[in-house]
C-alpha cells in the first residue's frame, strides 16, 4: 500500500476528460490508457525492484537514479508503445492474472465497479484489482473516475496508518526508557535480595540444625521441627523468585546491548556516508575546475582559466538540490554566462516558470527534483517560446556540467541527458 501514498499527490489533475465508452471486447493496453493514470498504475501495481529490472532490460541505466527519478522516467515512457511499456504490460498481465480472470466475469461497467469495490472492502490485492479494472474493456470514464477517487481516499488512510505507526514508535521508545529504569531498580533490588537470601539461608540452617537437635533429644519437639521445615519451603520460594528476577534482568541487558550495537553501527554508517558525500562533491568540483576563485590562485592555489563558451547568455536552472545551487552557478559563470534559478515548485510558484523561461536564453531542468506539474509546464513553455532545454536525471554538479556541454553542442545527448531543441 505504500506506493499509493507516495504517488497519489502527483496525479491530482487526473480524470479531467472522460474517454469515450469502449466499442470492443479487447482489454486495454498500458499505452492505450490516459497518460494521467500511468503515475498511479506504475506506483501501485509495479514494485520498485521489478521496475528497476524491467528498466535495465529496456536499456535504461538506472543504477545511479533514485526511486522517484526512475519512476518519473518510466512513467514518461508509458505514453506510447515501446520496449519498456511492452515489458511492463507483460509483467502486469502475468502478475495480476488471477485478478484479471476475476474481473473478466463482469459483463458491464457496473459489474466492473462492483468487483473493484468488493476487492477494496476486503483489502486484498488492491494492485491487481486496480490493473484489472482500469484495463477492462467495458469500464467507462465515469466509473474510472470513481475508482480514482477510491484510490485517492485510500492514500489518506495509508497516511493516517503511517502516523499511527509513528505514535506507536514513540510509545515504544518511552516504554523502553521505562524498562531501563525498571532494570536499574531490579539490579539494586537483586543485590538486596541476594544478601537477604544469604542471611535468611544462614538463619534457616541454624534454626533447622537447632530444631533437628532438639527433635533428636526431645521427640515431643516434632511440631517445632515441622515449622522449621515450612520456613525452609518459604525460603525456596524466595530463591525461585530471585532467580526469575535475575533471568529477566539478563534478558533486558542482552536486549539493551543489541540496541546499543545497532545504534553504533547506524551512527558510524551515517558519518561515513556524510564524509564520502562531502569528499566526492569536493573532488568533483576540483575535477571540473569550478571554485570560488576562478582566475585567481589565492583561493585554491591554482589558476582556473575563464571559459567564454556561454558568452553572456542567461542559463535558467529548474530544480536541483539546494546545497548544490552555488556549484551550478559557478559552472555557468565560469563559462562566461549568467545564472538564474527556480526550485521547480518546491517553494516558488509554478506560475513564475513562464516568466523565468522567457527571460533566459537556455534551460537546464533537473528532472528528478521537480514535480510532474512543473515538468510539463516547463516543457510547454520552452516549446512555445523556442528556448533550448536540457533534461538531466541526476542532480549532481557533474550532470549539470554535461547538460551545459549538450546545450553548447560540445557533447551529444544520452539516456541520462535529453535535449529539447528551441
Amino acid at each position: 500500500m505504500k506506493p499509493i501514498a507516495h504517488l497519489i499527490g502527483a496525479a491530482f489533475g487526473e480524470m479531467t476528460a472522460v474517454p469515450p465508452a469502449p466499442t470492443c471486447s479487447r482489454r486495454r493496453k498500458l499505452w492505450e490508457l490516459p497518460a494521467q493514470r500511468h503515475c498511479v498504475l506504475i506506483g501501485t501495481c509495479l514494485p520498485v525492484a521489478e521496475m528497476r529490472k524491467l528498466a535495465a532490460r529496456a536499456g535504461i541505466d538506472a543504477k545511479d537514479m533514485s526511486d522517484y527519478s526512475l519512476h518519473a522516467a518510466v512513467t514518461g515512457r508509458c505514453d506510447e508503445r515501446g520496449t519498456l511499456s511492452e515489458l511492463i504490460q507483460r509483467w502486469l498481465e502475468k502478475r495480476h492474472a488471477e485478478a484479471i480472470r476475476r474481473f473478466g466475469r463482469a459483463r458491464d461497467a457496473g459489474a466492473v465497479l462492483f468487483a473493484w469495490r468488493d476487492a477494496l472492502a476486503q483489502g486484498q490485492d488492491i494492485a491487481g484489482a486496480l490493473w484489472a479494472a482500469w484495463t477492462h474493456p467495458l469500464l467507462d470514464g465515469e466509473d474510472a473516475k470513481e475508482i480514482f477517487g477510491d484510490i485517492h481516499m485510500l492514500s489518506h488512510q495509508v497516511g493516517a496508518s503511517a502516523r499511527a505507526d509513528l505514535r506507536q514508535l514513540e510509545q515504544l521508545t518511552q516504554e523502553n526508557a521505562g524498562l531501563r529504569k525498571e532494570m536499574q531498580a531490579l539490579r539494586l533490588g537483586l543485590g538486596a535480595a541476594q544478601r537477604e537470601r544469604e542471611a535468611s539461608a544462614d538463619e534457616l540452617r541454624r534454626r533447622l540444625a537447632d530444631a533437628e537437635q532438639r527433635a533428636a533429644l526431645l521427640p515431643h519437639r516434632e511440631l517445632e521441627l515441622a515449622e522449621a521445615r515450612k520456613a525452609a519451603g518459604h525460603h525456596r520460594a524466595v530463591l525461585e523468585r530471585a532467580e526469575a528476577l535475575a533471568a529477566r534482568v539478563e534478558r533486558l541487558e542482552e536486549r539493551n546491548a543489541a540496541l546499543a550495537r545497532n545504534a553504533a553501527v547506524l551512527a558510524r554508517d551515517l558519518n561515513e556516508a556524510q564524509d564520502s558525500l562531502a569528499a566526492a562533491e569536493a573532488a568533483l568540483e576540483m575535477a571540473l575546475g569550478v571554485c570560488d576563485g576562478v582566475g585567481d590562485t589565492s583561493a585554491c592555489g591554482r589558476a582556473c582559466p575563464t571559459d567564454t563558451a556561454l558568452a553572456g547568455r542567461c542559463v535558467l536552472c529548474i530544480g536541483g538540490r539546494t546545497g548544490m545551487v552555488d556549484g551550478y552557478r559557478r559552472l555557468v559563470e565560469h563559462r562566461g554566462g549568467r545564472f538564474a534559478h527556480h526550485d521547480g515548485g518546491q517553494e516558488e510558484s509554478l506560475h513564475r516558470i513562464d516568466a523565468a523561461v522567457a527571460a533566459a536564453d537556455a534551460v537546464v531542468c533537473q528532472a528528478g527534483c521537480v514535480s510532474h506539474a512543473a515538468y510539463f509546464r516547463l516543457k510547454e513553455a520552452c516549446k512555445k517560446l523556442g528556448k533550448p532545454c536540457v533534461f538531466v536525471q541526476s542532480p549532481g554538479v557533474g550532470s549539470f556540467a554535461r547538460g551545459l556541454a549538450v546545450l553548447g553542442g560540445e557533447a551529444p545527448a544520452s539516456n541520462q541527458i535529453t535535449l529539447l531543441a528551441g
